[in-house]
This record gives C-alpha cells, structure tokens and sequence, in this order.
C-alpha cells in the first residue's frame, strides 16, 4: 500500500478524538512545566486530523521514513509543510518511556527551538490523533543532510565552505541546547539524518525524539533509551551515562562524514571485511596516506590557489574531530570550545575569499 495511504488510513482510524486532544494537551503541558518551569513559550498552532488529511490528500511520492515514523511534503493553507506521522512507534523496542511521551518530548523541546535559524520549524501538532502529529515549516527543494553527502544536488557538490559553517551552526545549536535552559538538554542521536539543507544551503536540525534533560546540578543522568548506531558515544552505550561529552562524541562522528562524504559510522578496515568504526578507519588511513586523500575530492574542486592554507584547514578540522571522538569522555573537548575553533576556521576560510577578490 501507498505510504501516504496508509498516514491517511492511520489518520482517520483515530477515534475518540476529544479524549486524544485532552491527554496529549495535557501531557504536553505536564512537559512544558516539568522540563522549563515558568519560563515557556508556545508558538505553535494545534492542527486537526482532517486539516493534515487535506493537506496530504493531492501529495504524491513517498516522502521519507524510518523504523518509527513517516515524513511527508503537503499543502496547508496553500503553505507548503512536512508532516511528520508517528505511524510504527507503538511497536519499537527502543523505547523505554511510554510511545506517546517520547513524540511529546519532541514537541515541547522543537518548540523552545524553533526560533532559531538552524533548528527546523515547528509551525504546529495534531494532538487528537492516537500519536501527535508534527508540522513543520518547509521549503520546497529542502535535502537530508544524508543525500546531500551521498550524492551530488542539482549537479553540485557541497563545498569546503558550506561543510565548514554546516558543522560551525549544527555546534551552535548543541551549544545552545547545553547552556540556555535552567538545565542543560542533551540531543543524545546527531546523525546526517537529523539534518536538513535548505535550498539557500543553510542546515537546520530536526527530531529532538531522543533528547533528555540532566537533572539540576547534575553532570550526568542514566537513560537507555535511544538507538545504537556507531554515532553514539561508546561509553554511554556501556553505561547508559549520558553527559554533555554524549553529544560532542556524535557531533565529532558527524565531522567525519562532513570531512570524508561517508555517511556510514562502520567502515572496513582496508583490504579486509573486518568492520571498524569510521575514527579507527580514518586515524589507520592518516598512517600512510595524505590527509587529502581521505577527504571527499568533491568537496575541493572550487578550492582555487590556497593549497597550503587549504591543507592547514582540512588538517585542523579533522583534528577536531578526532578529539571530539576520543574514548574517554574527559579527553573530549566541551562543545562551547568545539564551537569557538569551528566559528574561527569559517572566519580563517572567509579570511581567503577576501584576499582572493583583493588580488583578483
């Protein structure tokens, strides 16, 4: 069956819709308070089932899915939106919380986000289906960071630039997320799929599913929920500890494949079919080959006459990544230093565009 077929079948199976919008208002409220006390906005709209069956009724395609949900490309209003169904979630072993609870954690953490740049926005939620619904904000020609990174858009590479300030915005975002609540909140599962590119290039994050806040004067609280992709900080797989250093390991993965064009944490290990983590594979690769050779070539096309700063750059940034990837938590940088060094490489790379035109 069409998968919009099946979101519009799931959509009008929800009975007893007063009741869903009463426990789901309520639960996102309870959230609201729980997790931002007093200081909370709600800058969203509460849509209904039959407005997100308008809106995806004359849509074609298959939109984009994972093992828990389904997302689509409709029309509200006139105003192009992705809708996001929470369609498999009552069946997913991940999860520990009630499926209903994970999809209001979402909510209520996007909308204290969304009034930045580089977090997706949330226009509003259906709340009297059996799992909310999200609505998001979308332009048309919008890209996973995944497929930007597997293949060539519109016939065009991402470029050295582009990589460098992706990374620099998506820290920024980490950065405001640990130091600017009352207590710091932990994005827990960064991959490339969690990112999206807009067609100006700007790279907004998305799917806060998996976020979970630390305790009020605590450093670090145990939970077990999430995935287990190769993204994940080891130590917290062993240990369910999740920290702030959690997200700078994920974040320092996310450089790798940024740096490499490689969106797989499991590579294999050269002239084997032994699989290894994409740090091990790039640090054994470093021992006998140019840091070049390992980078994305597409990536340096446009790069001009700057071979040495280029070199430089491309050395610093997976340094970085290597640090932000160590074993150890307390060997990893914090993100706010993370950001510092990202926000001067763009400003270093922007530094050769200026000079470039001047000689020009």
């Amino acid at each position: 069956m069409n998968p919009i077929r099946k979101v519009l079948l799931f959509l009008r199976r929800s009975k007893s819709r007063e009741s869903n919008l009463c426990t789901n208002g309520g639960l996102v409220l309870e959230e609201l308070i729980s997790c931002f006390g007093g200081r909370y906005n709600v800058p969203m709209r509460c849509f209904t089932t039959k407005e997100l069956q308008r809106a995806l009724r004359n849509v074609s395609g298959h939109g984009r899915r994972n093992f828990f949900c389904k997302m689509f490309t409709g029309n509200l209003e006139e105003r192009p939106v992705l809708i996001r169904c929470f369609t498999g979630i009552a069946t997913c072993v991940v999860w520990h919380l009630a499926p209903t609870n994970v999809v209001i954690r979402d909510i209520v953490v996007t909308s204290q986000m969304s009034h930045l740049k580089n977090v997706l926005h949330l226009i509003g939620c259906c709340l009297d289906s059996a799992f909310p619904v999200m609505v998001y904000e979308y332009a048309p020609g919008t890209k996973f960071l995944d497929e930007c990174l597997s293949r060539c858009i519109y016939g065009k590479a991402l470029s050295w630039k582009c990589r460098v300030k992706i990374a620099k915005d998506i820290a920024s975002v980490l950065l405001y997320l640990h130091t600017s609540f009352r207590t710091p909140i932990i994005f827990r599962d960064l991959t490339p799929s969690n990112v999206l590119m807009d067609p100006s290039g700007v790279a907004k994050l998305f799917d806060f599913t998996f976020s979970v806040f630390l305790p009020p004067g605590e450093v670090q609280v145990k939970d077990h929920g999430g995935s287990q992709g190769g993204h994940l900080d080891p130590q917290y797989k062993i240990s369910g500890l999740v920290t702030e250093k959690t997200d700078v390991y994920s974040f320092g993965v996310l450089m790798l494949a940024l740096f490499t064009g490689e969106t797989d944490a499991m590579k294999y290990r050269e002239g084997t079919r032994e699989r290894i983590h994409i740090r091990d594979y790039v640090k054994d690769f470093l021992v006998t080959h140019q840091v070049k050779e390992i980078a994305d070539p597409r990536m340096l096309e446009d790069e001009g006459n700057n071979k040495d700063e280029m070199e430089q750059q491309l050395l610093d940034f997976l340094d970085l990544a290597l640090r932000c990837t160590e074993y150890e938590g307390i060997n990893r940088p914090d993100m706010i230093d993370v950001a510092k060094e990202l926000r001067q490489m763009e400003s270093t790379r922007n530094s050769w565009n200026s000079r470039a035109h001047r000689n020009f």
